[in-house]
């Protein structure tokens, strides 16, 4: 019979650690992208990952639309 010879070999964990290093790059870069989509800039400095909060307007709305309603006149005028 045939005699089978199987050698055992070290793994290398350079090609594993290289691996993560570059999954945890994309994941890092990935956040980055979508925390800052709005491009909004606070205080002159940028707002990467930054979430900012929406303002409520609390104008009446019967005033918003005069509001809107005298622009639009400004504007058929000119």
């Amino acid at each position: 019979m045939a005699e089978i010879r199987i050698e055992h070999t070290q793994r290398n964990l350079l090609p594993w650690l290289i691996g993560l290093a570059l999954l945890a790059l994309l994941v890092i870069g990935l956040t980055l992208a979508f925390a800052d989509s709005g491009g909004a800039v606070e205080n002159d400095v940028p707002g990467i990952g930054r979430v900012q909060e929406k303002t409520r307007d609390e104008t009446p709305r019967r005033l918003q639309q005069w509001a809107l309603a005298a622009e639009a006149e400004i504007s058929r005028a000119a």
